[in-house]
């Protein structure tokens, strides 16, 4: 009497997780370390130190968690794994050089060379990439990058993400008072092609829009009209009509005013934050060429010559100025995190900032 055997059952995330992990040991060799977090579906596989991986794993875990709650709902799942690579490595791998970090959807994978704005970036898209999978939609441009760029300026306090109002929102407003904004519902219809005819202005001006849906407390409801309308409505339109009970000329309106209301500045004070060091433009950031003497650069002595400065509280410092930008929104006596590319790699230290003496 013949038998028949039963076909195998498909092998669960948390084994293929497992079988990944493995993969990624020996194609990155031991240099890296690899590490999985099984309840939220992400495995690392990292050339950080070990304190670092920490601190990176722990702020993914907190946007995971508060994106979840808020926009993406379980449905579809899968691993994602989460590439922290030297910079020789990610130069090796990054097909743009100008890129600090991207999400390959058809790989399910995010390759980061920065700890901050892009990282958490590139994070949203992965999240938001599971969420449409699971409903069989692919969003408007203006959507993904909106939702990509809100969380970029945030910051994880806890388990809890704060989403932050910063410089852009000054962009936008020049733009609606020099009568160069996008109107909303040219901005809806947009298509990637056409999106990135103005990236300088497309970025900031979806993210002001979510920011604004943010403030209003209408995110969540906005997100979930836009996937049950998506078949009638693609752009987000009637989706945002739905969220905000009013016509899209009243929103756009309210909008606009809205904008040009924020100050996104802190109030002046006499004596403003000041880090101590002298530097130059380098590939990827800021180089630290000098630590001037008596500066709290020097006395603590975590920064090093030679160290290329990424990013600065949670924010980007691609350039001298945007790095000047940064530490003068700070105040004297804040300690925060600065991520470093040192020897190749990156890392993060923590740092008191200093005052200048005026």
């Amino acid at each position: 009497m013949a038998t028949t055997t039963a076909p195998a059952s498909a092998p669960t995330i948390a084994e293929e997780a497992k079988v990944l992990a493995k993969a990624l040991a020996n194609r990155f060799g031991p240099a890296y370390s690899t590490q999985i977090d099984d309840r939220r579906h992400l495995v690392y596989v990292s050339a950080l130190d070990k304190v670092t991986s920490r601190y990176v794993m722990s702020v993914l875990a907190a946007y995971y968690d508060a994106q979840r709650q808020l926009l993406f709902q379980p449905g579809r799942q899968w691993n994602v794994v989460v590439i922290l690579p030297t910079l020789a490595d990610f130069r090796r791998l990054a097909p743009d050089a100008k890129v600090l970090g991207l999400y390959q959807h058809s790989m399910r994978t995010l390759l980061s060379i920065s700890l901050s704005n892009v990282l958490l970036h590139e994070f949203t898209h992965a999240m938001h990439h599971q969420d449409q999978a699971s409903v069989n939609q692919r969003h408007a441009i203006w959507v993904a990058e909106g939702l990509a760029t809100l969380y970029q300026q945030s910051r994880a306090k806890g388990a809890k993400v704060e989403i932050l109002t910063d410089s852009s929102l000054l962009t936008v407003r020049k733009a609606i008072e020099d009568g160069q904004a996008l109107p909303l519902a040219e901005l809806f219809e947009m298509d990637q092609k056409a999106f990135m005819k103005r990236p300088e202005l497309s970025y900031l001006q979806a993210r002001a829009v979510m920011l604004y849906l943010y403030r209003q407390g209408k995110l969540k409801g906005f997100y979930q009209a836009y996937k049950d309308t998506f078949s009638q409505d693609p752009t987000g339109r009637l989706a945002m009509e739905e969220a905000l009970g009013k016509k899209l000329e009243d929103i756009e309106a309210n909008w606009r005013k809205w904008v040009v209301s924020q100050d996104v500045w802190r109030p002046g004070v006499s004596r403003k934050a000041l880090l101590g060091i002298r530097m130059e433009a380098d590939e990827g950031g800021v180089r630290v060429t000098r630590l001037l003497p008596g500066s709290v650069a020097q006395s603590s002595g975590r920064l090093r010559i030679g160290d290329v400065i990424t990013a600065i509280a949670g924010r980007d410092t691609p350039t001298p100025a945007a790095l000047t930008e940064v530490v003068r929104s700070l105040l004297p006596g804040e300690i925060v995190d600065i991520v470093v590319i040192r020897d190749g790699r990156a890392t993060v230290i923590h740092q008191l900032l200093g005052a200048t003496g005026r």
